[in-house]
């Protein structure tokens, strides 16, 4: 890994590229674009994802940057659980093959066991999960004790992401998310002892009183229970986007060095520990489906993170969640009493969203390759757009160090890797129309 003299000169504010082009870029869009979409998608036999996005949580972590609404009335859950079913009515005229389905939040598992039959009932009648499916859900531990992670289990889940972020009591207290280290151990064995295929955590490092010293003591917790995947995500600083991260004192975060520390001393403890490094911020087991799919070049990079590409085209279903159909983007609206209103005129509650055009859709390609793979090939491109590469992009001479490139290939150099954002930007034709969270 290359020695960084000066983080500063790379800490610049920059897309995260869970899509292209990014969600500032969105536009006002009605229900019957989607629908032209969903005709032309009718057309194909393509297997589709499907992501649910359950918005609920009971107290607000400081940190977070979902689309969440703070609750504690059952009923209120109920009521937008009969919307979701509604809404999944509206799109499923015929039984697509579904090949993912996550589960997202907010808090997915403040749904009851019970209510986790219905949903599922619903998904299956509606659809056809396919035999190897991906089955997914973010688990908070707070929410899910043995009972639940068993029902889950009865459902067809097979993979799972324990919200972990950090295990110090005293970063716990800074961003108001209170769990326990024997609770967060407690629930992850208790998935490994029931048999799920694949178990995720999640990380984020930059959180207020983390220090080098402090975050290394749980990833080394952490790497001891050997979880199939790690998602280390940076914290994304967006208070003109969440107005409760204005709590975060800024003299208790760490600085963009320390920051970087942090990230790079954990770093080397999951790489040491045999995990792969898949793209900017998941490291996983070698024999994980991800690391294979990283391997045959099947990555993907979505709303969720890194994902194997099982299917191209993805519902999303829920308040504010975002799908992608036939080159375009469709948001669902973020308002609850909004979403709710729409579902029950039986109209399909988009919002917002982005038809792509060429020029879109040939800069996604790269901005993936580069996301995903840390490289671009030049010749792939070619046979892809059957454009001349060089001809179509100008030189990249600001990308000095961070990369290298010849007449076939671009490929991100130790140090490119850590600011990879920074080289995916450079294909953006958007960039600098809208506010994003910096690199470090």
């Amino acid at each position: 890994m290359a020695v960084i003299s000066d983080s500063n000169l790379w800490n610049r504010s920059v897309p995260r590229y869970t899509s292209y082009p990014t969600a500032p870029q969105f536009y006002p869009i009605d229900e019957s674009e989607l629908k032209k979409k969903l005709a032309q998608f009718d057309q194909s036999k393509k297997p589709l994802s499907i992501y649910i996005h359950i918005p609920f949580c009971k107290t607000m972590c400081l940190f977070c940057g979902c689309s969440v609404v703070l609750n504690r009335k059952p009923e209120r859950q109920t009521a937008y659980l009969r919307s979701l079913m509604k809404e999944i009515d509206l799109y499923s005229s015929k039984k697509r093959e579904v090949s993912q389905l996550h589960f997202g939040g907010g808090t997915p598992t403040s749904l009851s066991e019970e209510e986790f039959a219905e949903l599922m009932e619903k998904i299956r009648d509606r659809f056809t999960l396919q035999q190897d499916a991906e089955i997914s859900i973010e688990i908070d531990p707070r929410t899910a004790g043995s009972e639940k992670l068993r029902a889950l289990k009865a459902f067809g889940f097979n993979r799972v992401s324990f919200g972990v972020q950090d295990l110090d009591p005293a970063v716990q207290e800074a961003v108001k998310r209170r769990q326990s280290e024997e609770m967060t151990v407690q629930t992850f064995q208790m998935a490994k002892e029931i048999g799920f295929n694949g178990i995720n955590i999640d990380l984020i490092y930059g959180l207020p009183l983390q220090t080098p010293e402090s975050f290394q003591k749980t990833a080394e917790k952490l790497v001891r229970l050997s979880p199939d995947r790690i998602a280390f995500y940076s914290y994304a600083k967006v208070p003109w986007l969440k107005e409760h991260q204005k709590a975060i004192k800024e003299e208790d975060l760490p600085t963009a060095d320390e920051k970087l520390e942090i990230y790079l001393n954990a770093r080397k403890r999951f790489l040491d520990a045999g995990y792969i490094q898949i793209g900017m911020d998941h490291f996983s087991k070698p024999n994980d489906a991800i690391a294979i799919a990283y391997k045959q070049g099947k990555l993907t990079r979505n709303f969720q993170g890194y994902s194997v590409n099982l299917a191209e085209d993805m519902l999303g279903l829920g308040l504010s969640s975002i799908g992608f159909l036939e080159n375009g983007y469709f948001q669902n609206a973020k308002d609850l009493n909004e979403y709710q209103a729409r579902v029950e005129r039986g109209q399909i509650p988009v919002e917002r969203g982005f038809l792509l055009k060429e020029d879109d859709l040939i800069r996604k390609w790269a901005i993936q390759s580069i996301m995903c793979h840390f490289k671009l090939d030049k010749r792939k491109f070619f046979e892809t757009f059957g454009l001349e590469f060089d001809l179509y992009f100008p030189p990249r001479k600001e990308l000095e160090g961070l990369i290298v490139e010849d007449e076939n290939e671009i490929l991100c150099t130790g140090l490119g890797q850590l600011f990879v954002r920074l080289v995916a930007a450079s294909f953006d034709a958007y960039l600098g129309q809208g506010q994003y969270s910096k690199v470090i």
